[in-house]
């Protein structure tokens, strides 16, 4: 199934340029998600278990995620198949006509600046030096990253061809993304072929599609999802023709690539929140080095677009009704200085998130 087309939602004008963080090396966030699920039908409906599923975040090295309160509590921890944790509300799915559940998760999040890796091409390894062990994980086709796709791998190929390290590779798809695809939201991640058809796409689309490029090439990659907190974001919108509802105050979502890139191992490639002529300075302006960009998803091997339109079709022919609401305290707006870019930050993400561990537990839909 493919993800449906939308108009621009959430547009947002960031100043964005490169990073000279005002903050405190580490900062701490207090983030609180609120989700309400309305049965406005006159039969009872009962969700799945994964639609109101809590992410547990990712811990490490440079954040630290905690759990402070929920309503109601929470379940035993349990991991999908990319590693990220969840836990199940102790809550009744069944909602009875003009009933509602509502689901609140609060979180402390404390999170600190990495230092980003000096790049140059003098200094960058190739292909050969990348760990077999990461070439057969992360270098797959699946349903979210087409790595076999033959347009896709012919157009990766031509464009990569004359260079010899992967930093190089990567800085030439990344050049061919700045030139050739725009910025445009749609409700649902798109397949990457879609992407590419069209030259549209927000940031988990164009990075679906830089990934399946990068494994085409034997290079690993994968897709992480998490938030960007700014006291200047504000979100309201309604999708899903009116059954989803979402309010975002301090923060908004956003999807990137992470890639393997030998000597400095893992590095965030970022196509939608940084601008620079040069693809190597761009690369290395990833905000994701930054303390209020904080990862809290990692897919690799799992579907994440088919479910997403799958989600999205089952939820629309539902007397579901969804409301989400997400606020954050303790976020700065001076972490950045100012260059005018429009940005439309990471609606699907944010559904994404929400939904994309649906059908995981081979549940029947509503």
């Amino acid at each position: 199934m493919r993800a449906q087309r939308a108009a621009p939602l959430l547009i947002l004008i960031i100043l964005l340029t490169q990073m000279t963080p005002a903050h405190a090396a580490t900062s701490t966030y207090e983030y609180t998600q609120t989700y309400t699920f309305e049965n406005k039908g006159t039969t009872p409906v009962t969700l799945q278990k994964d639609d109101v599923a809590v992410p547990l975040f990712i811990n490490n090295e440079y954040q630290t995620i905690t759990v402070t309160s929920t309503s109601p509590s929470l379940g035993t921890p349990y991991s999908d198949e990319d590693g990220n944790m969840f836990s199940d509300p102790n809550i009744g799915l069944t909602i009875q006509p003009g009933g509602k559940i509502t689901l609140t998760v609060a979180y402390r999040i404390e999170s600190s600046d990495a230092q980003a890796p000096t790049l140059s091409t003098s200094s960058a390894g190739t292909v050969a030096d990348i760990p077999s062990s990461l070439v057969s994980e992360y270098t797959s086709s699946t349903d979210t990253f087409w790595a076999n796709d033959t347009q896709i791998a012919a157009l990766a190929s031509s464009l990569t061809a004359s260079e010899l390290t992967v930093l190089g590779k990567v800085a030439r798809l990344v050049k061919w993304f700045s030139a050739n695809v725009t910025y445009f939201n749609h409700e649902v991640p798109m397949y990457p072929d879609d992407t590419l058809a069209i030259r549209q796409g927000d940031c988990d689309d164009q990075s679906i599609l830089l990934i399946s490029m990068l494994r085409s090439l034997g290079i690993p990659a994968y897709l992480e999802v998490g938030v960007v907190f700014n006291s200047g974001i504000t979100g309201d919108d309604t999708v899903w023709d009116g059954h989803l509802s979402i309010k975002e105050t301090g923060l908004a979502w956003h999807g990137w690539a992470m890639v393997y890139t030998p000597p400095w191992g893992w590095i965030p490639i970022d196509l939608t929140l940084v601008s620079d002529s040069d693809p190597i300075k761009m690369i290395g302006k990833a905000p994701q080095y930054s303390a209020p960009v904080v990862t809290a998803l990692k897919i690799s091997s799992q579907s994440y677009t088919g479910v997403g339109a799958e989600t999205r079709d089952r939820i629309i022919s539902s007397d579901i009704y969804i409301t989400s609401v997400e606020t954050a305290e303790g976020v700065q707006a001076a972490w950045i200085q100012p260059t005018m870019i429009l940005l439309a930050v990471g609606l699907s993400a944010a559904i994404g998130f929400m939904f994309y561990v649906n059908r995981r537990r081979g549940q029947q839909p509503i």
